[in-house]
């Protein structure tokens, strides 16, 4: 009589990992609902957005992610990227406004680097 190991049929990626796309789902579906609500108000870099409604997407996208890490899915960069853009959704315009110094920042520094 010959053994053989016992074996579970494999899963689907998305099955196993489920929660991580939950959250990083979660991520981009807080951003989406934070742009529409400053954009409509046509106040992007002056309000933030209103918080009973980023608030429970970000606790969503924080839980997933708990969810995933409990699970040992092993993709944290969903997890972390989920709640880092629910995050940044709680002050879309401040957060848009950084990205943006920093960026000019960047090419400056690369020019002056560059011709120096």
């Amino acid at each position: 009589m010959k053994l053989e190991p016992a074996t579970r049929p494999p899963r689907a990626w998305a099955a196993r990992h489920l929660a991580g796309l939950l959250c990083i789902s979660l991520g981009i579906i807080s951003v989406a609902v934070a742009a529409v609500l400053v954009l409509r108000r046509n106040a992007l870099f002056s309000e933030v957005p209103d918080w009973r409604v980023t608030v429970p997407i970000w606790v969503a996208a924080a839980a997933a992610a708990v969810v995933s890490a409990v699970r040992r899915e092993r993709t944290y960069g969903l997890a972390v990227g989920g709640v880092a853009l629910a995050s940044a959704a709680l002050a879309l315009g401040w957060v848009l406004l950084l990205a943006i110094v920093a960026a000019v920042t960047l090419v400056v520094i690369y020019l002056m680097t560059e011709a120096f």
